[in-house]
């Protein structure tokens, strides 16, 4: 999947609620687990970074690509409404 359908996919799942906006409480990051990927839904290879983040509110726990997690980091930041 290309950077920008990922951003888009990332959008669209940040707006329905589907991959929440929350201040992570821990992130890991190691070697790839064949576990999918939260944003594109691809499996992350043992050859790839694997981000794992556990959220504080839901308590949830998402995985997500090097590059999946930065754009999920930056389109939160951006969908926050200024204080």
């Amino acid at each position: 999947m290309q950077e920008v359908e990922v951003r888009d996919r990332i959008r669209t799942m940040i707006r329905t609620g589907e991959l929440p906006c929350e201040e992570p409480q821990r992130t890991w990051g190691g070697q790839g687990e064949g576990k999918r990927c939260a944003a594109c839904v691809e499996s992350i290879q043992p050859t790839e970074i694997e981000f794992e983040v556990a959220l504080g509110l839901s308590g949830a726990t998402v995985r997500l690509h090097r590059l999946c997690h930065a754009i999920w980091l930056e389109e939160c930041e951006s969908s926050v409404p200024p204080v």
